[in-house]
């Protein structure tokens, strides 16, 4: 096991130091965003594109609604499974998938699925 010290690279080190000035608003932006990291490091991962991915809040109440259509449209697809190859649907089998798309469909249409709006896409006026 090599215990010997290796000094970083030359071309690795941080050795340059950029100052910024930002207004109040600015700052409580920054501050808002970097969460647990440092004024510095946040802007060094922007700057190389690296923040965390932030994963947003979800809807719970939607999250369950699609869970329950997810499990009835899987009984469906079982029933479907075990039914021999050679054998129709039924009148109640396509009224029951039928039912269950179109009640999916709506769901999707009229369900907001984030709890929190997204503003992405409508940028603010900046000034210098």
């Amino acid at each position: 096991m090599d215990t010997t010290y290796h000094p970083p690279l030359a071309e690795n080190l941080r050795i340059h130091c950029v100052s910024v000035r930002l207004n109040n608003a600015e700052l409580n932006t920054l501050d808002h965003e970097r969460k647990q990291y440092a004024k510095g490091e946040w802007l060094r991962m922007c700057f190389m594109k690296n923040q965390p991915v932030v994963v947003p809040e979800i809807n719970r109440a939607t999250w369950e609604m699609f869970g329950e259509i997810n499990h009835r449209l899987n009984e469906i697809v079982n029933h479907l499974n075990a039914k021999q190859s050679c054998s129709p649907l039924t009148k109640t089998e396509l009224f029951a998938v039928k039912r269950q798309i179109t009640d999916l469909r709506s769901r999707l249409i009229t369900t907001d699925l984030w709890s929190i709006p997204s503003h992405e896409g409508h940028a603010e006026d900046q000034t210098r």
